[in-house]
């Protein structure tokens, strides 16, 4: 059985699909009560890269100084998972940002075990870039509608 984390590794370094990797720690991080402080830091860091490849530095740069701010709460999470937090603050300093993950020796290890089996993806760049207009928002929608539809009962 694959873990989030190493999910998300996969994704970042063999696919680059940094929105995926998002959805996939967002998730786990959800299932969590979002207790897992280093789940949300992976999560800003990959939104970090998905803003830079799309061409907003700005946007980039405020998730990373988010991600600074709570590196410290995160690096006990962070090292457990895997994570050279030394390098990943380092990293955070880096512009561009690295496109592989600082981790440390015994999970670079398992992770490069792993990249020749994980299936690679069928999207092209430009479905990489923009992923975010291509996903089905249906349920988020629906969602959304069921929370107004409740507020307006309950002003009733």
């Amino acid at each position: 059985m694959t873990t989030p984390f190493i999910q998300y590794t996969l994704l970042f370094e063999c696919h680059a699909d940094y929105f995926e990797c998002h959805e996939v720690l967002e998730e786990a991080w959800q299932e969590g009560n979002r207790q897992q402080v280093g789940y949300a830091a992976l999560i800003q860091y990959a939104v970090a890269h998905y803003h830079a490849r799309r061409g907003n530095e700005a946007g980039a740069k405020k998730s990373i100084d988010a991600l600074k701010r709570k590196l410290a709460l995160a690096s006990d999470e962070l090292e457990m998972l895997g994570v050279d937090v030394p390098r990943f603050a380092n990293d955070l300093e880096r512009w561009p940002l690295p496109h592989v993950l600082p981790l440390n020796e015994t999970t670079r290890g398992h992770i490069e075990r792993l990249k020749p089996t994980f299936e690679p993806t069928e999207l092209s760049f430009e479905q990489l870039v923009h992923k975010h207009i291509y996903r089905d928002r249906t349920p988020v929608v629906n969602e959304r509608l069921l929370a107004i539809e409740h507020r307006k009962k309950a002003r009733r």
